[in-house]
C-alpha cells in the first residue's frame, strides 16, 4: 500500500489559480498509487475537460482517481439532488469514488422511498460514494456513530471517510473516535493538528502512527492538509515508511 495525495496538499497554489491537473503533473514519479481532486477547485466551465485530462494522467501513472464533492449527501430535504450529476461526471471521467460530508439525517433523508432510491442510484452508477465526518454538530462521534450504524443496517452502499483532522475543530479527539467508528472505515484522510491548526506530520498532537497501523492494508490513506513543495517528499516517505512496516509485519 502506499500513500495517495489529496489536492489539497497544493492549496497555496490553487488558490492563486493554478488548476489541479497541473499541480497534479508535479506528482508524476512520485510514490503514490491514487489522488483525489476537489470539486471546489474545478472552473464549471472546463471541469469536464479538465477532469477527463486528469483521468489520462492517472491512467498513464496508474493511479486510482478519487473526487471531493463540497457538499453534504443528506439535507434537510432527503438526498442531495445533485448526486446523479456527480455520479454521472465520475462515470464520465474515470472517477473510483465520489466523497461527500455526511450532512443531517432527518426524517425525510430515512423514508423508506428515499433510502430505496438511494442505494439503487449508486448501486446502478457502479461508482463508490462515501461520507466523512464534519467538523461541526452532524460530526460528532455520538451522531458519527449512530448514523453510520443506520446506514448499514439499512444496507445503503455508503463508504465511509474518516477525517482525522476534523475532530480537534469540534473538541474531539481523532484517536477515540478511531476506536469506536474504525469497523466503518473504507478512506483515511490523514492530517496532524496543532492547538486547531494543521501541521505537519509529527509535528502535532495526533497518533498518526498508530491510527495508520490499525488500518486494513486495503483502505487508501490521503494526505490532506496543504504542503509546502520541498515538505511534499518527506511527508509521503513518512506515510509509506509505516505503510510498509504494517504491510511486512
Amino acid at each position: 500500500m502506499q500513500v495517495a495525495i489529496n489536492t489539497a496538499v497544493f492549496l497555496s497554489e490553487l488558490q492563486k489559480g493554478t488548476s489541479q491537473l497541473t499541480c497534479l503533473q508535479k506528482l508524476v514519479g512520485t510514490d503514490i498509487n491514487a489522488v483525489e481532486v476537489r470539486g471546489e477547485f474545478f472552473d464549471s466551465a472546463t471541469r469536464q475537460q479538465e477532469l477527463s485530462n486528469i483521468a489520462t494522467l492517472c491512467q498513464q501513472q496508474h493511479w486510482t482517481l478519487y473526487y471531493s464533492v463540497p457538499d453534504t449527501l443528506f439535507t434537510e430535504a432527503g438526498v442531495n439532488p445533485d448526486l446523479a450529476a456527480h455520479l454521472t461526471l465520475a462515470k464520465d471521467c474515470g472517477v473510483k469514488a465520489l466523497k461527500y460530508s455526511f450532512g443531517t439525517l432527518t426524517a425525510a433523508a430515512k423514508n423508506v422511498v428515499v433510502v430505496t432510491a438511494l442505494k439503487e442510484q449508486i448501486e446502478a452508477s457502479g461508482i463508490q460514494v462515501t461520507i466523512e465526518n464534519q467538523p461541526n454538530a452532524d460530526g460528532t462521534l455520538a451522531t458519527m456513530h449512530q448514523n453510520l450504524t443506520w446506514c448499514r443496517q439499512q444496507r445503503l452502499p455508503l463508504g465511509y471517510t474518516f477525517d482525522a483532522g476534523n475532530w480537534y475543530w469540534i473538541d474531539q479527539q481523532p484517536e477515540a473516535a478511531f476506536q469506536q467508528l474504525q469497523n466503518f472505515i473504507t478512506v483515511f484522510h490523514l492530517k496532524d493538528i496543532k492547538q486547531k491548526e494543521t501541521v505537519l506530520l509529527g509535528e502535532g498532537t495526533t497518533d498518526w502512527r498508530s491510527l495508520l497501523q490499525q488500518l486494513a492494508p486495503q483502505i487508501p490513506v490521503f494526505l490532506e492538509y496543504a504542503i509546502a513543495p520541498a515538505e511534499l517528499p518527506q511527508q509521503i516517505k513518512l506515510v509509506n515508511d509505516v505503510l510498509k512496516q504494517q504491510a511486512s509485519s
